[in-house]
């Protein structure tokens, strides 16, 4: 798993930072569109105040308008913090300070609108429309109870359905877009990751094996150092080959563009077994194996051959590829150390790597002990390019 560096000096999955990163872009853009939204529907209340640009009020109502605007202000700001009963308490308090300015200034149908704007911060929908007609409610009694005056009912009417149901609407197409881009973020963030550890098993798989070769190249070239100049000058070639086909390798696996060749596997494993003085036995199948299937085979062998080099301790590797009308069935197995059938198998991140790769083809991979270790991987041609 990959892992990323935490604040306190912990350490957390890599997947997890991607996700709260991607959760705190999208709690920025609400707090970005919020804090617009805010100022747009509070620009609003200049409509209220728009009678006192032609009358000076007297102190009595000049202090009710400081009192009133600063109230609303603060219940406009309750109100972004709010779940949805506090934003229902609060339109319903706009309405019912609208209705109460209603008779000494018709500019007060903008607490009504600012209120049933805050309808579209409900989250169910079905609730913020049942808001909305409870305001139109409101509006309809309070009229037939006090004969509210025609300049403030007919615009609050006239706008308020309208803005109500646009700004419900809109938030909605937000939420949506919000939550479509959210979905190609966390898409590309585990494309990122599934990126990586294709990238991290590919490596693995080169430098693992061929290593391994070198290693033990090495070791027979400081043998022979001393008793077979020529030998040992032979075993170092096959290093410096080996350490440059391993270069090219790494480089074609981070750009995406390695496909193993199963030919070449085997003659390399033939070659790396030799080195390690163990007998390989090949039978394989001459037949047609589609690219993608012959990738997987090819990296397979390379990782169960640098099994047996590394850990088996055998004195014998046999690969058996062979097929039908509808699978590639590849088996390698040895002699090795791992002869009780009734202990578990203990996979690294190769037999990891390898299993992975199988899978993703819709492939079986089996690891059984006879008098040895034996890996077998069935892969179906069906539906293979």
């Amino acid at each position: 798993m990959n892992f990323a560096s935490g604040k306190t000096g912990d350490f957390i999955p890599a997947s997890m930072t991607l996700s709260n990163r991607a959760g705190d872009d999208g709690n920025a853009r609400d707090n970005v569109r919020d804090n617009t939204t805010s100022f747009f529907w509070l620009i609003l209340l200049a409509w209220f105040l728009l009678k006192y640009t032609k009358t000076i009020p007297h102190t009595g109502e000049l202090l009710m308008v400081i009192a009133t605007l600063a109230s609303f202000i603060l219940l406009f700001e309750y109100s972004l913090r709010g779940d949805d009963r506090r934003l229902m308490s609060c339109i319903i308090a706009a309405t019912i300070t609208g209705i109460l300015w209603a008779p000494c200034n018709a500019g007060a149908a903008a607490f009504v609108i600012v209120g049933v704007g805050m309808c579209s911060r409900i989250k169910n929908p079905r609730t913020a429309y049942a808001v909305l007609y409870i305001v139109c409610a409101m509006l309809l009694m309070a009229n037939a109870a006090w004969q509210l005056p025609a300049d403030f009912l007919i615009p609050t009417l006239l706008f308020c359905i309208p803005v109500g149901l646009a700004s419900i609407l809109l938030e909605k197409y937000a939420r949506t877009d919000e939550k479509f881009l959210s979905t190609q973020e966390e898409i590309a963030n585990h494309a990122r990751l599934a990126e990586r550890e294709r990238i991290s098993r590919d490596i693995h798989d080169v430098l693992g094996h061929t290593l391994s070769v070198i290693a033990l190249k090495a070791d027979l070239a400081r043998k022979l150092i001393k008793t077979d100049l020529s030998a040992c000058a032979h075993e170092l070639i096959d290093i410096e080959h080996s350490a440059r086909n391993t270069l090219r390798e790494v480089r074609t696996t981070v750009r995406n563009c390695r496909a193993s060749n199963l030919n070449a596997e085997l003659s390399t494993a033939k070659k790396a077994l030799h080195a390690a003085e163990i007998n390989m036995i090949s039978l394989i199948e001459q037949c047609h194996i589609p690219q993608p299937l012959e990738n997987v085979i090819a990296l397979s062998l390379r990782e169960a051959v640098t099994n047996i080099i590394r850990h088996a301790k055998a004195s014998q590797c046999k690969i058996t590829l062979s097929s039908d009308s509808r699978h590639i069935r590849l088996i390698v197995a040895d002699n090795g150390l791992a002869k009780e059938a009734d202990k578990g198998i203990r996979k690294g991140s190769g037999l990891n790597g390898m299993t992975e790769r199988v899978h993703a083809l819709q492939g079986i991979i089996n690891l059984r002990h006879a008098n040895g270790l034996s890996i077998e991987i069935l892969l179906p041609i069906k539906g293979t390019a």
